[in-house]
């Protein structure tokens, strides 16, 4: 388990991962379109930018874990998927999904 001292990775850690993934797709995803490549990177940015910098060996594990069941949430959606060399791409159901007034319910539909 992670240091949990670092507030950032207590706050990341106590999210709901299927809310979590839901605003973090959007935060991802917006303005990418159908069929197009979004840089993994891009949902570290987007956890760094909420959540803060992860500090120590710890809390980067805690992060990569929670940035890989984040992507898993996403492919068993079936609203993205990884592609070669860590690069994402969106799908159709994606696209439908950024388009949504509740994207957190439209997700948990999708699984």
């Amino acid at each position: 388990m992670a240091d949990l001292s670092d507030p950032g990775v207590e706050a990341l850690l106590g999210e709901e991962i299927v809310s979590l993934a839901a605003t973090t797709f959007v935060a991802t995803f917006a303005g990418v379109r159908l069929g197009r490549e979004r840089a993994r990177n891009e949902v570290d940015k987007e956890l760094r930018r909420r959540f803060g910098k992860p500090r120590g060996t710890d809390a980067h594990h805690a992060y990569d874990a929670v940035v890989l069941q984040i992507v898993l949430t996403w492919e068993r959606a079936q609203v993205a998927a990884r592609a070669h060399s860590g690069v994402l791409i969106m799908l159709p159901d994606g696209s439908r999904l950024l388009s949504s007034t509740n994207v957190a319910d439209d997700l948990r539909a999708l699984l």
